[in-house]
């Protein structure tokens, strides 16, 4: 795999794709408020989040879904996803080490797309995300 991701030719279903792994700061979700503008104070209050009923501050969910996203155009390059689609299923806390993992679920010869099914889960193996996606990596001519 090189920066324009894998061949079509080359995957396999049921293949693997490379994990990538980021252990959470405090810092992260500050930096991705920042970026994103979504200063929800769960999301970097810790007394507001605990007088929520929370443990403390928590992740963006969509900070989890970008790095799925950007594990996904590792392997298919950017630009070649055709559909994304995940579901917040728990919450990611500082600290965490979120892992992304991609399963080639199927090919098709014909269209020469392949459909992903993908999540990010925690070093305890917490399920915070999972999705689906849907890409037409590049191909030998």
């Amino acid at each position: 795999m090189d920066d324009d991701g894998v061949f079509f030719e080359d995957l396999e279903e049921g293949e693997l794709a490379p994990a990538r792994s980021h252990r959470l700061t405090r810092t992260d979700l500050v930096r991705y408020a920042g970026a994103s503008h979504d200063f929800n104070p769960l999301h970097h209050d810790e007394v507001l989040a605990k007088a929520a009923g929370q443990r403390g501050v928590f992740a963006h969910g969509m900070l989890s879904a970008g790095l799925l996203a950007g594990a996904l155009t590792d392997l298919v390059g950017v630009g070649n996803l055709r559909g994304y689609r995940v579901r917040f299923t728990n919450q990611a806390w500082p600290d965490d080490v979120l892992t992304t993992e991609i399963v080639v679920r199927s090919k098709d010869d014909a269209t020469r797309l392949v459909e992903l099914d993908c999540k990010v889960v925690t070093g305890t193996g917490a399920v915070v995300l999972a999705g689906s996606a849907v890409a037409a990596p590049r191909w030998r001519a």
